[in-house]
């Protein structure tokens, strides 16, 4: 045999044995790899699941807050619900003292007051299964918020947002009506009593023959308020965001001029600025924008209209609610509409007088009403909800 053949051969004895070893110590490490990922995958899938369901039961407990905020403003006393302006103290379910248990765990809720009056700030944590031996905790925290009940001192009211060195007036004239008194068919809300008629941070002149009648121990204007009597019934840049995510939500939200000779539909109608910005006394005149109400409205219209910028109402045109302009407003009634509730012009970009004025005697009378102020002649929800962009886990227990 040839020698050179028999040394190849030699040489390549005993390479099998190490290669089948080889191969079984890899098979081997799979195979205690596999058998280890899963002995170990229900765990990891339980814990995820108990962690489900600790968030789940913490959403429990801002809904639980939620509920008892809403129903404590549309039904007062009932059983578990909270008032505004909160208790103090706090009842024991909302104050974070007390475990609720359900199903498979359980939460604590607190309720604090926000940055704002109508603000919460809701804390709950959700335990599984239970709070002294938790294997899974979820804690979640948000703003709620409800839209600013706004109880203006007066059925049309000028000013609070001038700008520096700049005044406000109201220019009442022809036959116009304005009244805040009960006898004249005004209504107030509890512990809500109306100042004046007419209500301005600078003059209020008359021409014509306007009628203009305030309340029992109040006046028929008041003239030269301060800034600061305003603020209680004026939208912070915060509550016309709000207004302004409500709007969208509803399909009511409208940008730029707007020309309306029939209602637009119920509830809250906001009318931004073409660019979106907020109105300011800098603003570009792109900017400045008029909504022009006009023509016969029919049976009426309920809500509030709110614009960043001013509103033009004339014509047979019945609102009851809240006109609410960031500029001016002027009003020039003549064909029997009326609006009950009232008319709020912050004047935050110029000094053009909010005018009020109509061609024929009782035409167009304007009645200061608090509680169609409050809810937009019953369009205007009352509920608490959570605020956009605060709702987040967070850490902690």
């Amino acid at each position: 045999m040839n020698s050179s053949l028999v040394r190849r051969r030699g040489s390549e004895d005993g390479i099998a044995l190490p290669l089948t070893l080889i191969i079984m110590c890899l098979i081997t490490s799979l195979t205690v790899a596999f058998l280890a990922l899963t002995s170990t995958e229900p765990i990891i899938a339980s814990n995820q699941m108990l962690n489900v369901q600790a968030r789940a039961i913490a959403e429990s407990g801002v809904e639980r807050a939620l509920w008892a905020l809403s129903k404590g403003a549309t039904s007062p006393g009932t059983l578990g619900t909270l008032t505004d302006p909160l208790p103090a103290p706090l009842p024991a379910l909302y104050d974070g003292s007390t475990y609720v248990a359900m199903g498979v765990g359980g939460f604590i809720v607190t309720v604090a007051p926000g940055a704002a009056s109508n603000e919460r700030t809701i804390t709950a944590v959700g335990y599984v299964p239970n709070n002294v031996n938790p294997i899974a905790i979820k804690k979640i925290q948000t703003t709620v918020t409800r839209v600013k009940f706004l109880d203006p001192p007066c059925a049309v009211c000028a000013g609070g947002e001038q700008p520096p060195l700049t005044n406000t007036e109201i220019q009442v004239g022809g036959s116009a009506s304005i009244t805040a008194s009960l006898a004249n068919g005004a209504e107030y809300c509890a512990g809500v009593n109306p100042t004046a008629a007419a209500y301005s941070q600078g003059s209020i002149n008359t021409n014509g023959h306007p009628s203009i009648t305030g309340p029992v121990g109040g006046s028929d204007t008041a003239p030269n308020q301060p800034t600061s009597n305003f603020s209680n019934f004026l939208f912070s840049d915060s509550d016309i965001l709000t207004l302004k995510s409500l709007a969208k939500a509803n399909g009511t939200y409208y940008q730029g001029d707007q020309h309306w000779s029939s209602p637009p539909p119920n509830g809250i109608i906001f009318v931004d600025t073409p660019s979106g910005n907020a109105l300011t006394n800098s603003s570009p005149n792109s900017d400045l924008i008029t909504v022009d109400v006009h023509g016969n409205w029919g049976a009426g219209w309920n809500g509030w209209i709110v614009v960043a910028g001013s509103i033009h109402v004339s014509g047979n045109v019945t609102m009851n609610g809240l006109l609410y302009a960031q500029n001016d407003v002027t009003l020039h009634g003549s064909g029997g509409g009326s609006i009950t509730g009232a008319v709020i012009s912050t004047n935050r970009v110029d000094t053009a007088s909010t005018n009020v004025d109509t061609d024929d005697v009782g035409n167009a009378p304007i009645s200061y009403n608090c509680p169609s102020v409050r809810n937009g002649g019953g369009t205007v929800p009352q509920n608490w909800f959570v605020k956009p962009g605060t709702y987040r886990e967070v850490p902690g227990s």
